[in-house]
């Protein structure tokens, strides 16, 4: 090539490069990288002149007008800049050595530094991660007999309803509010207007929302132990301090937790049904604990992650509902009751929280998608989300008794059950010589979703036991799965 710095030996690779893997790219768009990755490794030096358009079209067999639009990308992105009759040159003042990936000196990148948040979290219990795939898995919902036909109808009937609206609500779509405040009012005695609803992601978005707004660095928040672990996060990002309060067969251990709360800004639990073990909360205890929130100013969050899952009777009033409209928060989820991939749940605020909660959500992040929530909302006004648990509350008390009646029969020696009335998953403990959390590693290498009771316990010496699911899982399934737990006994 004449009056240029290149050799067209730095264009031999170009000729012999294949296209990558997938789906081929255009020749303009091989070139351009190509050119771009010179510029950037130093291989094209700053005002280095490139070759004319005509002769770089004739070497590399591409059209001009390919070559043309290559250096008009080029130029527009900074690379290369033309000067009027002279030609193209590769812009001067680039500095190579600030895009540069040196990989033969790792010693001139500097490591990014993240924050002591950052560095908190990695002290925490890890999270398990779930896969739907596993057997036994705690928490999974029954897939197989969500309604689709009729939720695609709602999410159709949604998508119409998008095309004439760009209304964006930080607090969650006013529909599916309105429809979430009927239901919470006529199933769990819950005292609220749509107004004071705010939509999540999910529960744990709501844990993080509230942590952050209720707690200043070092207050304590009170927890169940055992409980559960996903609020560490939330807490530790707020800057809080978790003090672990036992439970027994009443449930959280209202008196104690009295003499460890000073200080104490929030109090995390779930009365209904504490987690993971199933008891319940008694009126005594919830009375005291409304009357200490009130006394100090201070919130109780109140989680009622599967309360809609009781057999034994109707389900039980929530704390709110007693009284507590003014200091308890009360967390919600469809995650659960309908399907894991509708990341959907609900804080139900106290009035004087509303506009705080809803004016922060707007600076994280800015409200949720309307589509799946203008879904829920039309599936919930035609009955079918009523219907839906109707059904599933008996399919999943059969499915209990199932479990039960099978592990009563192979395993009476090995587990033992701690009775609830209701929930997604049993609860055995194992006699002490066994060590829970190793045969679940095992039970997750054999395709097993079964947890280990001790990883739940923060404070309290460990119960050794498994925490075994059944509500998305029919007989054949459980069988195959029990079967697996029996090798591994």
């Amino acid at each position: 090539m004449h009056n240029t710095g290149i050799s067209s030996e730095l264009f031999t690779p170009f000729l012999a490069q294949q296209h990558p893997a997938g789906k081929p790219l255009p020749r303009y768009r091989m070139l351009f990288n190509y050119l771009q990755q010179g510029i950037m490794t130093g291989k094209l030096q700053p005002a280095t002149k490139l070759p004319s358009s005509r002769e770089l079209a004739q070497l590399l067999m591409l059209s001009r007008n390919t070559v043309k639009q290559v250096y008009e990308m080029l130029q527009a992105e900074g690379y290369i800049e033309t000067r009027h009759g002279a030609g193209s040159f590769v812009s001067p003042q680039l500095n190579i050595s600030a895009g540069r990936a040196n990989k033969t000196s790792p010693q001139t990148s500097t490591t990014i530094k993240l924050s002591l948040k950052s560095q908190q979290i990695d002290q925490l219990r890890p999270l398990y991660s779930h896969d739907n795939k596993q057997l036994l898995l705690p928490a999974m919902p029954a897939i197989d007999q969500f309604p689709w036909p009729q939720w695609q109808r709602s999410v159709a009937s949604a998508g119409r309803e998008m095309k004439f609206s760009s209304l964006r609500d930080n607090q969650g779509s006013p529909e599916l509010r309105r429809e979430i405040a009927r239901y919470l009012t006529a199933s769990r005695g819950i005292h609220c207007r749509m107004e004071q609803i705010l939509i999540c992601s999910g529960s744990q978005q709501g844990m993080q929302l509230a942590f952050s707004m209720l707690l200043n660095p070092g207050d304590k928040v009170l927890a169940e132990d055992p409980g559960f672990p996903g609020i560490d996060g939330a807490i530790s990002n707020a800057g809080g301090i978790k003090v672990s309060i036992p439970i027994d067969s009443n449930g959280f251990r209202a008196d104690l937790a009295m003499q460890n709360s000073a200080g104490a800004k929030v109090a995390f639990i779930t009365p209904s049904r504490n987690f993971p073990i199933g008891y319940t909360l008694s009126l005594e205890r919830r009375l005291a604990l409304l009357q200490w929130a009130r006394q100090n100013g201070s919130c109780i969050i109140e989680d009622d992650y599967d309360s809609e899952f009781r057999f034994d009777g109707p389900p039980l009033t929530a704390m709110q509902g007693l009284g507590g409209d003014d200091c308890v928060i009360y967390s919600g989820t469809f995650s659960r009751i309908l399907h894991p991939s509708i990341r959907l749940g609900y804080l139900v605020l106290p009035t004087a929280l509303v506009d705080p909660f809803t004016r922060m959500r707007g600076f994280l992040d800015g409200g949720l998608s309307a589509l799946p929530q203008l879904a829920l909302a039309d599936f919930m006004a035609k009955g079918h989300f009523s219907s839906h648990l109707r059904r599933m509350r008996k399919l999943y008390k059969a499915r209990r008794h199932y479990l039960l009646q099978q592990i009563s029969e192979k395993f009476s020696d090995k587990l033992q059950w701690l009775a609830s009335d209701g929930g997604m998953h049993g609860v055995f403990l194992l006699s002490p010589d066994y060590d829970d959390q190793q045969i679940a590693e095992q039970a997750i290498a054999r395709g097993l979703g079964i947890r280990p009771l001790s990883y739940y316990y923060d404070q309290e010496a460990a119960q050794s036991g498994l925490i075994i699911g059944f509500a998305g899982y029919d007989e054949n399934q459980m069988d195959k799965g029990l079967k697996i737990l029996s090798e591994l006994l």
